[in-house]
């Protein structure tokens, strides 16, 4: 197992932990449900943050593994450190390796070398923040997914983050809400099972009628 997963894997067994023990209202059940429900999020939040995302620069012939591709990123920009394209796969490759500060300081010269900054730069180099911030949605995090947001109204990295600061800050309705205007958006290539089971896990922990 990658480095990158077991620390997500850590960070959801603790995040459960406290739930658990911070749990007063609700009973042992409802809250082992709650876990499971940031395992869900979480494990589909890793699979949008670090999916490979597409730039109009070809790299080459495809590494055969992260590290590999990572020297060969860091080896053309060495030779050309003027691409905007390859700056913003190395941040997305140092969020695989949970090196935070890295993708952040490669997002920065991404937006730097462009004419202006596109929804995935801004909505990147957030989860980057967000998760240096400990996961806190800090004023400089809302403006940067506002800011995505403005120019992709369904950017998907933007959504999902939002969408897990809400499920962390127990908001069920507002994560519901952020989840539903995903699926409304009609893109192709988002894991659709994976956000019905997180709208149906949130749903059980709104307020009876």
């Amino acid at each position: 197992m990658q480095t990158s997963a077991v620390l997500l894997l850590l960070l959801v067994s603790v995040l459960s932990v406290l739930i658990f023990s911070q749990s007063t209202s609700l009973n042992r059940r409802k809250a082992a449900g709650f876990g499971v429900l940031v395992c869900v999020i979480t494990a589909f939040l890793y699979s949008v943050l670090y999916k490979p995302m597409p730039t109009e620069i070809t790299v080459g012939e495809m590494p055969k593994s992260h590290s590999e591709a990572m020297q060969q990123i860091q080896t053309k920009l060495t030779q050309d450190p003027n691409q905007q394209g390859l700056w913003f796969q190395l941040g997305n490759g140092y969020l695989r390796e949970n090196d935070f500060q890295s993708a952040l300081t490669s997002f920065d010269y991404s937006i730097r070398l462009s004419e202006s900054a596109s929804a995935n730069q801004l909505s990147a180099k957030a989860s980057a923040l967000y998760y240096l911030s400990s996961q806190r949605m800090t004023s400089e995090v809302e403006g940067l997914l506002q800011r995505a947001l403005t120019l992709d109204s369904t950017n998907t990295t933007a959504l999902t983050l939002i969408a897990n600061d809400h499920l962390l800050g127990f908001r069920h309705q507002q994560a519901i809400d952020t989840w539903v205007q995903l699926l409304d958006s009609q893109q192709t290539d988002l894991n659709r099972v994976a956000i019905i089971e997180s709208i149906n896990h949130a749903k059980s922990y709104l307020p009876k009628n």
